[in-house]
């Protein structure tokens, strides 16, 4: 009985820890990294995309990710404070 009592009380202070830091339970789940690791601020024909992905910052990833596809399947990450991307995306 102490043991099942000893968990509930884990499992109550878990809970009161992760909302005291406003934590969202699914970052506690998942990794808490951005998916770029490094970004290019090279322009890229918008011809050759296949996909874009905007990621906002948020509680996972401090910086705004712009993750690209391409039409040959490669990934490029673009540094959101590229001129050419702003242009491109104020544009759409």
């Amino acid at each position: 009985m102490t043991q099942k009592a000893s968990l509930l009380l884990a499992t109550l202070a878990i809970c009161c820890i992760a909302t005291s830091y406003a934590l969202p339970m699914e970052g506690i789940i998942s990794d808490l990294k951005c998916r770029c690791v490094r970004y290019t601020s090279a322009y890229i024909n918008p011809r050759n995309f296949r996909h874009i992905e905007i990621i906002p910052q948020g509680a996972r990833c401090r910086r705004t990710e712009i993750i690209v596809t391409l039409r040959n399947n490669n990934i490029v990450c673009v540094d959101p404070q590229a001129q050419w991307i702003n242009q491109l995306i104020s544009n759409v």
